[in-house]
């Protein structure tokens, strides 16, 4: 593929890649990439009408659609179960391109085999579509409980926090960067399970060169700083973004607050963002600490792994 220098998963900077087709009629009910909560984006293709069927997969009712795929809330006929199912097309992009990304993210995920992350059950290409066929969550995404419930307490969100870390370090123990990790790519769950989501920009460690992902791309405002700068991801480039959850859980906002792209890379390179003392000064002395060292400019100066900071989390909860 020919990759721009610069790819999103959304043309809204604060990111999330897939766009509602309509409003939810049942706030509590989602999917396994839920669409809950989640700003309307201009989709960089033209939206068709779906199949009512795909392979073994029926009912299929379009729920979201993305940059790289349409999600779809499907029922299994071999397995009698409801299943989210993300059906790739060509789109704008080459058909073996597309084909490999997808094929990766449903790769990635068979791999990785832990409570907080979805579940994957099957990849197949049928009448020239790739399709990931993934647990059903329902639930809803962080985003959607921000806007909600507003702002979380520090407990709530370190409690979150904790569970992201886990799965983030099940995905790094196996080579993968997850590369995306926001409010809208993580769901909780009815039951209370957090759900860490969308492995499509996910990157393999043992394959740096991989073309099948653009050279840069994320959301903007989740993005460390030396992504910005054009510099390739690491373990702890992910875990600056667990920062930025964090920070956006207990504020609704960001410490970059900006409009474009150079915007946000002008601000940090300026050092001028808005720290969460500043904006948060109630807050635990020891969650401070751990998000601003997960958000430092210098990434030696963060959190070594996802475990350390999991285990920061873990201690201010006792």
């Amino acid at each position: 593929m020919a990759s721009p220098e610069f790819q999103f998963t959304s043309n809204a900077l604060q990111g999330g890649e897939y766009a509602p087709l309509q409003p939810p009629s049942n706030s509590s009910n989602s999917t396994g990439i839920s669409t809950q909560g989640i700003e309307h984006a201009t989709p960089l293709r033209p939206t068709t009408p779906g199949p009512s069927a795909w392979g073994h997969l029926t009912e299929l009712k379009k729920i979201a659609r993305g940059v790289f795929g349409d999600i779809y809330r499907a029922w299994d006929t071999r397995l009698e179960r409801e299943v989210a199912l993300k059906l790739y097309g060509p789109g704008t992009h080459q058909l073996d391109d597309w084909f490999q990304f997808g094929l990766r993210e449903a790769r990635m995920l068979a791999r990785i085999r832990h409570r907080n992350v979805v579940t994957v059950y099957g990849v197949d290409h049928l009448e020239g579509l790739l399709g990931i066929w993934m647990e059903y969550v329902r639930g809803r995404t962080l985003e959607a409980l921000l806007r909600e419930l507003g702002p979380l307490a520090a407990r709530e969100a370190a409690l979150i926090g904790f569970d992201v870390c886990s799965a983030v370090a099940a995905a790094h123990e196996l080579g993968f960067l997850h590369c995306d990790i926001t409010s809208k790519n993580v769901m909780r769950e009815d039951g209370g399970r957090i759900v860490l989501m969308d492995f499509g920009l996910s990157r393999d460690l043992n394959r740096p060169s991989c073309h099948a992902v653009p050279r840069i791309c994320g959301t903007p405002l989740y993005m460390a700083p030396e992504l910005l700068r054009g510099e390739p991801g690491s373990v702890l480039s992910d875990i600056y973004s667990i920062g930025i959850l964090l920070y956006r859980l207990v504020t609704r906002g960001f410490p970059v607050e900006a409009r474009s792209f150079s915007d946000i890379r002008a601000i940090h390179e300026s050092g001028e963002i808005t720290l969460l003392r500043d904006r948060r000064p109630d807050l635990p002395q020891a969650f401070l600490r751990t998000v601003e060292q997960a958000l430092s400019f210098d990434a030696s100066a963060r959190f070594a792994t996802a475990g350390h900071m999991g285990r920061a989390l873990s201690a201010l909860l006792k």
